[in-house]
């Protein structure tokens, strides 16, 4: 189990032994603002040039951080509908087991450009204690979209096709949006007995899937480079929240 869910599990295991007058309630709204990781469990096909597959290539996707926004609408006691949105989070991407253009062994990791992404997720939320609770964990489950945008090569790797590829004019990099499933866990604790304002925690997983795509012009035509990725990562976040 990764650290961060463990923890997370133990705080809201150690918090749900405590209560006080407070209200989770249908007909509430919770506004949080905080801070966010996004870290990859990263994998890839082999990379694809013109068709051919490069043996034992692959693509890596780094952590990116952002502001991120979520919001609940309590539409029943215990039910709620959440939304997370964030400003953009940007990822540096790396390329491993490219060919030696020196004739040795493939080269380990190089890099490949950056990208940034938007992650709106739509879950519905469950909130299994008392409405009476000052804390109050939830779970969720519902689904993820994922828009690419300022996607960028490299210089490191347009080098690496001009010089070994023949490509005569920088590359351009594609990503496709990808929908997929997303389960949450998270907890409001309330800053004070009876307080409006909040302390939220919660951990994310997002099936995210995508098709990478490379074209740059050589002197016989434009070649292609194509990479399955799977990112599918674990989204933490901490804030502030407002219920009214």
């Amino acid at each position: 189990m990764k650290p961060a869910l463990s923890g997370l599990l133990l705080l809201v295991a150690f918090l749900t032994a405590f209560t006080a007058n407070a209200e989770h309630r249908g007909g509430d709204f919770i506004v949080r603002i905080g801070y966010g990781e996004v870290n990859p469990n990263d994998d890839s096909s082999w990379i694809r040039l013109d068709g051919t597959a490069l043996e034992d290539t692959r693509v890596y996707v780094d952590s990116g951080q952002s502001a991120t926004f979520t919001g609940t609408w309590m539409f029943a006691d215990h039910w709620g509908v959440g939304l997370l949105a964030a400003l953009p989070f940007e990822h540096d991407l790396d390329v491993a087991g490219l060919p030696n253009p020196d004739g040795g062994p493939a080269l380990g990791k190089v890099s490949l450009g950056d990208v940034e992404h938007l992650p709106p997720t739509l879950t519905i939320q469950w909130f299994p204690v008392c409405v009476e609770s000052w804390v109050q964990p939830y779970v969720g489950i519902g689904i993820n979209y994922t828009t690419f945008m300022d996607e960028n090569i490299s210089r490191t790797a347009n080098d690496y096709f001009e010089n070994v590829l023949g490509a005569t004019r920088g590359a351009s990099l594609d990503l496709d949006s990808s929908w997929g499933l997303a389960g949450e866990l998270g907890v409001d604790v309330e800053l004070g007995q009876g307080s409006q304002w909040l302390f939220n925690a919660a951990l994310w997983y997002l099936d995210l899937d995508t098709d990478a795509s490379i074209r740059f012009p050589t002197a016989t035509g434009v070649s292609r480079i194509k990479a399955d990725v799977d990112i599918d990562p674990w989204v933490y976040t901490v804030g502030i929240g407002y219920r009214f």
